[in-house]
């Protein structure tokens, strides 16, 4: 391994631990965004019957979809620990969906469809 000329040696380990960071980082980003929409979409897919009671619509397959960035937008916004805010999340995940772009929208949108039109899984039923 390589270190920082300018390092003193005893920051070595600090230095592994940062390099170690980022090529995790780097490796999940890339896991996350190499995937494509259609790998994304797959991995949520609805697998229980009773996920398809209501049909989709673009802004529930979004959530499906975009779970962790629309809860990291939530708890950005709102102190998720108190009891007393759990009112604001409908308020805060409806501005989440306003300021998705509409690429996003569209792409929610044919999701929803196509999930619609497939229905639940043969061999699934509601317990």
């Amino acid at each position: 391994m390589v270190f920082f000329p300018h390092l003193d040696p005893k920051d070595q380990d600090d230095e592994i631990a940062i390099m170690q960071h980022i090529l995790a980082v780097t490796r999940k980003s890339q896991e996350d965004g190499c995937d494509g929409e259609d790998a994304r979409e797959e991995k949520v897919h609805p697998t229980r019957a009773g996920d398809y009671k209501k049909a989709f619509t673009p802004f529930t397959t979004t959530q499906r979809i975009s779970k962790d960035e629309m809860d990291a937008y939530d708890r950005e916004r709102r102190d998720t620990k108190d009891p007393k805010t759990i009112g604001q999340r409908n308020r805060i995940i409806q501005q989440w969906w306003e300021s998705i772009s509409d690429e996003r929208k569209t792409e929610a949108g044919r999701v929803a469809e196509k999930w619609n039109k497939l229905g639940a899984p043969k061999g699934t039923h509601d317990s």
